[in-house]
């Protein structure tokens, strides 16, 4: 076996040549002539390997990035390090010199290459859908039998606002396009359904309600072959607020509280908490408002009965002693509901 090149015999030969003639006309990496990055002009995102993905790299940290994953190292080429310098730039075309060192079969070598890199900047298609008002889903913010009121709404948007900041950060479609405020309520335009499906639920587990979702067909994508749906989804918070009075068959109680998963309510008679779920609402009645709890005095407590006064009429009236009672005193003054012409009075606190 002899090198053809240099003509030395007995060598070991690497793709024909002898080891010093292969180090000589190989070069340590290879480098294309040009290369072109793809960059969304307001959001950062590159378009690479045929689809657009979420960057943080400014344009120079991109450069670098495409250059190094472009850069081919020769075949038995070890400890390949490379370094970067910009010699020139015209508009969005950038002139690189490449420039590395290694080894090339245990040999200490180096190499440069010139490339030309071109930074296109665009705008990507989520960005395109944000800019144009795009969205997929509506949120309809509704109040059964009443009219939201402010603190409710307020409530509200700050869920959404601190939902969608942390949806975005892994969904750029999770915005907000529009709020709408309507006499029914509030319309929320949300870019993606999969985040207003999150927001909703956000918003469920603050304010409690009934979801339901109705999809519209909004037009044909011929190039998919799909119909296109906008989705509205609605969020039906209950006729009561917390604090309100509401009557589940033939017992009595007071919201205490309300979520994503029902009412708690404690009720009247023993000041026992329960929860119902959603699922049993409309079989819930609201028979007084939190505005309807009136203060009267405590006149008089013996063993078995405590005596108040009527809250308008001032009449003596004899009630039932409670054990949650038994920090009454004669004088206190203390809270009571009138539902059906009857007196309940209050647990302190």
């Amino acid at each position: 076996m002899f090198c053809p090149q240099c003509g030395r015999e007995d060598e070991e030969l690497y793709q024909g040549l002898c080891r010093l003639c292969f180090i000589k006309e190989t070069p340590l990496i290879s480098c294309p002539d040009e290369l072109e990055a793809t960059i969304c002009a307001h959001c950062n995102s590159t378009f690479q390997g045929g689809k657009w993905a979420d960057s943080d790299l400014d344009p120079e940290e991109l450069m670098v990035e495409i250059l190094t994953e472009s850069v081919q190292p020769a075949d038995g080429a070890e400890y390949v390090d490379l370094s970067f310098k910009i010699l020139n730039q015209k508009g969005s075309t950038w002139e690189v010199l490449v420039s590395a060192q290694g080894r090339l079969l245990g040999e200490e070598v180096t190499h440069e290459c010139q490339v030309n890199v071109k930074i296109r900047r665009t705008v990507c298609p989520d960005c395109s859908k944000y800019a144009s008002g795009y969205y997929e889903a509506v949120i309809q913010l509704r109040a059964d039998k009443r009219q939201l009121d402010p603190e409710e709404k307020l409530k509200a948007d700050s869920i959404l606002k601190n939902s969608l900041k942390k949806l975005v950060e892994k969904n750029r479609m999770a915005y907000l396009v529009d709020r709408v405020e309507i006499k029914e309520g509030v319309d929320y335009y949300i870019g993606s359904y999969k985040a207003a499906r999150s927001v909703v639920n956000g918003l469920r587990d603050g304010l409690g309600g009934i979801v339901g979702e109705s999809p519209r067909l909004m037009g044909r994508d011929k190039s998919a072959g799909k119909d296109l749906y906008r989705i509205w989804i609605s969020l039906r918070l209950p006729s009561f607020k917390k604090g309100d009075f509401i009557a589940l068959d033939h017992s009595l109680g007071r919201v205490v509280n309300l979520d994503g998963r029902g009412v708690l309510v404690e009720d009247l008679e023993s000041l026992k908490l329960h929860a119902i779920p959603w699922k049993d609402y409309d079989q819930l009645v609201k028979v007084s408002e939190s505005g309807m709890v009136k203060k009267t005095t405590v006149t008089s407590i013996s063993p078995h009965k405590i005596q108040v006064l009527h809250p308008d009429t001032y009449e003596p009236l004899d009630l039932d002693l409670k054990p949650y009672m038994d920090d009454f005193k004669i004088g206190d003054e203390i809270e009571v509901v009138e539902i059906d012409h009857q007196i309940y009075i209050l647990k302190k606190g």
